[in-house]
């Protein structure tokens, strides 16, 4: 099982606790990243009613109460509710909401923060199914996550606590985005940082359909380098971070957005249609990210074409292909037999 991604923690070794993250799905937050995605929330409620599944060190949510401390209007009370399995990373979520306390008392917030040590699919199941209190509970008005990234096989505990909340994923961080979901107000905002592997794929089908039908996408942000955003854990995954409401009503546009490295480099975005992002007509529920008028133009080329691969006899397998996994092979100083120049320069 996983927590989330702790900001830092001084509490092991480094070797020990790198091997510990990995283990756990852990991947480090950094600053740039959490005071990007604390920026993206829109609603300015009375009391906000936060939840940070997984929260690590804090690095999420106390990126979050600081620039509600900052506002102009500010919230009369802020309730966060955090959820870490690692028990040793709990002294330093506990300093880093003392902080937060500090700096709400000085501009006249009230603040409470209910520290869990304990796997938030456990507890946000019971949540759902109502098991804690008779009746399913949606107790928050807002999220702020960096799920675990890790596989969860068919017959795992993870995997069957999720089906027990209704909940088929094939991953921990879906699973903790579609739980968060549930538990979620109607209204209630929902700021993540994932992998992108969930927005296309027959793996993913499911959380998508789940997830978009209760979810309104408001804005993705892509990390286009796939190390820049956890460069300190070697993490070679696609990176985004997803803005969304909880509400079946889909606004006219979505905003799309880009960075080299971390949000703040090299910001890009426009504004998409919202049909152009996820089809209605499509039974997949695919999620088209397009940052620029050539990935667009691509798009438009693609769907004018009549035949499927499939109905070619072709069959596709990325995999052994990407850039980042065959360094070797697509170095070349000079074009040799069979060699195909690539069309971007490889991170």
């Amino acid at each position: 099982m996983s927590s989330a991604f702790p900001l830092e923690s001084a509490v092991c070794p480094p070797t020990t606790q790198s091997v510990k993250r990995q283990e756990l799905g852990q991947f480090l937050t950094p600053l740039p990243v959490a005071s990007f995605m604390a920026s993206l929330f829109e609603q300015q409620p009375k009391e906000m009613r936060l939840l940070d599944a997984g929260a690590g060190a804090g690095a999420l949510s106390s990126a979050l109460v600081m620039r509600l401390c900052d506002a102009e209007r500010k919230p009369n009370k802020i309730v966060v509710s955090a959820y870490e399995i690692d028990a040793a990373v709990i002294p330093s979520l506990e300093s880093s909401y003392a902080e937060c306390e500090a700096a709400c008392m000085r501009v006249g917030i009230e603040f409470r923060a209910e520290v869990t040590n304990a796997d938030f699919l456990e507890t946000g199941r019971l949540f759902v199914r109502g098991d804690l209190f008779g009746t399913p509970q949606t107790p928050f008005n807002a999220a702020i996550l960096n799920p675990p990234y890790r596989k969860i096989q068919g017959t795992s505990s993870a995997r069957l606590l999720l089906r027990s909340a209704g909940i088929e994923t094939s991953n921990l961080y879906t699973g903790f985005l579609a739980l968060a979901a549930k538990l979620l107000e109607e209204g209630g905002e929902l700021v993540a940082i994932t992998p992108r592997s969930f927005c296309n794929g027959p793996y993913f089908r499911s959380f998508r359909e789940q997830f978009l039908s209760t979810m309104s996408l408001r804005r993705v942000h892509l990390l286009e380098s796939r190390s820049a955003a956890f460069r300190e854990d070697a993490v070679l995954q696609e990176n985004i971070i997803v803005h969304a409401v909880k509400s079946d009503v889909k606004p006219d546009r979505v905003i799309v957005s880009s960075s080299r490295g971390v949000p703040t480099d090299d910001l890009v975005e426009c504004a998409r249609a919202y049909s152009e992002i996820v089809s209605p007509s499509d039974r997949e529920q695919f999620i088209h990210l397009v940052t620029d008028d050539a990935q667009d133009e691509a798009r438009r080329t693609i769907r004018r074409l009549s035949t499927s691969l499939h109905e070619l006899g072709v069959e596709v397998s990325t995999g052994r292909v990407v850039d980042f996994r065959a360094r070797k092979a697509a170095s070349r100083g000079h074009a040799v037999d069979l060699s195909v120049p690539l069309s971007r320069r490889i991170r």
